[in-house]
This record gives structure tokens, sequence and C-alpha cells, in this order.
């Protein structure tokens, strides 16, 4: 459990997007379609808890950036 990650899920699902918690082998995943919104990029960046994250396309995944808890091993 990811204090700092569910809040950044509630200000997603606030804005109307739809997530899905996806359990990978390094840590679980909070996924949701579309580019991350500027004001949660920008909570990410200033909680001192979380780590940000660039990811290139491989395979069937796309790019991709967000933020990680690795103490919790939760991300979005």
């Amino acid at each position: 459990m990811s204090a700092a990650i569910d809040r950044l899920v509630a200000l997603a699902k606030g804005q109307g997007m739809t997530g899905t918690l996806v359990c990978w082998t390094k840590a679980d995943v909070w996924t949701f379609e579309g580019d991350m919104p500027d004001d949660i990029m920008l909570a990410g960046s200033a909680d001192p808890a979380l780590d940000y994250f660039w990811q290139a396309a491989n395979g069937p995944h796309r790019a991709d950036k967000g933020f990680i808890d690795g103490a919790a091993k939760v991300a979005i």
C-alpha cells in the first residue's frame, strides 16, 4: 500500500479517468489511458516518496512515464 500513489490515483479518478491495477513482477502498476495530466505530474514530482520513471516502448507496450513508490512496490 502506498499513500503517495493512492493520492495520485485519486487525482486521476477525480478527473474522470478510469484505471486498472495490474500486477507485474517488480511492482503493482495503476494504468490509465492517455497521457498523465500535468497536475498529476506536478503532484508526483513534489512527493519525496516517489521516483519518476520513463519506459521505452517494447513489444506490445507503449512508451510510458509515471511514478513509483519503490518501498511499497506500487506505481502509476
